[in-house]
């Protein structure tokens, strides 16, 4: 079964539950859903939680009772929580790769364009640390696919499933190593990343490399550079590189982008980017061409629906491409994001 019949079958026990429960009529209908995600999140948490002991048994680790403390305790570091608790209420890819919590995401996702037609892209992320068998272990789930809001397209969709190792920081290098399975293609990949203090600003580099038996060799560099305005708010920018051995030139971006949290149930942020390839062609222009070729403006606004575990987005972006001639395409991205487990 497709991973993302998954969204369906979510949907569907809310709905089925709400009919057949005859005790629903006492308790007012957000008391009744909260129970209802309680449920099915408390189910997600020890399901992960079997998952674990049995491992633990397979590869006798050793202590049972090993839990969150050490692992909270050595992810936290004070300079860092402002940036921090800005990524975690966005939940970007960014965080969610960084995360080490046990969750399941459901993200429904509507994109109108003017030069395209409406698009529906749901997608699921899973993800499960072994703490009781091994605490630098994670077995994930991650459905791949165009990016379509920023005109980026890849040849590797499909879901992903795999287990991934959080080696031994050196030097405060952190290093995450990835085995997983693509339909009937196996990849593996590499991560590392360091954070640097430059006054008030943080300064990540990240490098990944991935190598799979159907799509060949890619790696690409991300900088991140992170500025705090308050406790509320931050200003990034990010520099982007990437090259793909079925892909002639390499894909370079920069993006500007402002976060700003009203509260802890709203926030929103404002985005500028550009994008291109060093020998990028098209439809339009058949001829190589390597500076920008696409232009971007975009407003996100997300809030909290009635619950934190609920959220919607919205998303509207102007593009400029050279597919079209550089005239303006028009978007409206709409997505809501269902939470399940520990997300922390």
């Amino acid at each position: 079964m497709s991973f993302r019949a998954l969204t369906l079958l979510l949907y569907l026990f809310f709905v089925l539950n709400a009919a057949a429960d005859t005790n629903a009529t006492t308790k007012t209908f957000m008391e009744y859903v909260d129970e209802k995600q309680e449920i099915v999140s408390q189910k997600v948490i020890n399901l992960f939680d079997g998952i674990d002991q049995g491992i633990s048994k397979w590869i006798s680790s050793g202590d049972d009772n090993f839990y969150c403390d050490e692992r909270e305790k050595k992810r936290v570091d004070d300079f860092f929580e402002e940036q921090r608790l800005i990524d975690e209420f966005f939940k970007g890819d960014k965080y969610l790769e960084e995360s080490e919590a046990s969750f399941i995401q459901v993200r429904l996702g509507t994109l109108f364009q003017s030069k395209e037609s409406t698009s529906f892209s749901p997608r699921l992320r899973a993800q499960i640390p072994l703490i009781r068998s091994q605490e630098s272990f994670q077995f994930f789930i991650d459905d791949v696919q165009d990016d379509l809001e920023n005109g980026v397209y890849t040849k590797e969709k499909g879901t992903d499933v795999g287990v991934s190792y959080f080696a031994p920081s050196y030097k405060n290098i952190k290093s995450k190593y990835s085995l997983g399975v693509r339909g009937l293609s196996a990849y593996t990949s590499a991560r590392y990343s360091k954070d640097f203090k430059a006054k008030n600003w943080l300064i990540k580099p990240v490098q990944q490399f991935k190598y799979s038996t159907k799509y060949d060799f890619s790696e690409e560099t991300n900088l991140y550079f992170d500025r705090a305005l308050n406790e509320r708010s931050l200003f990034r920018t990010t520099l982007h590189r990437k090259t793909q051995a079925s892909i002639d030139g390499f894909d370079y971006a920069v993006d500007f982008a402002y976060y700003l949290t009203l509260s802890e149930r709203k926030g929103f942020s404002i985005s500028q980017q550009f994008w291109g390839n060093s020998k990028y062609v098209c439809d339009a222009a058949p001829q190589k061409y390597s500076g920008i070729s696409d232009y971007s403006s975009s407003v996100s606004w997300r809030q909290d629906i009635f619950r934190k575990w609920i959220a919607y987005e919205i998303k509207p972006t102007i593009s400029f491409h050279r597919q079209y001639d550089y005239e303006p395409n028009y978007k409206l991205g709409f997505y809501v994001d269902f939470y399940f487990g520990n997300i922390e």
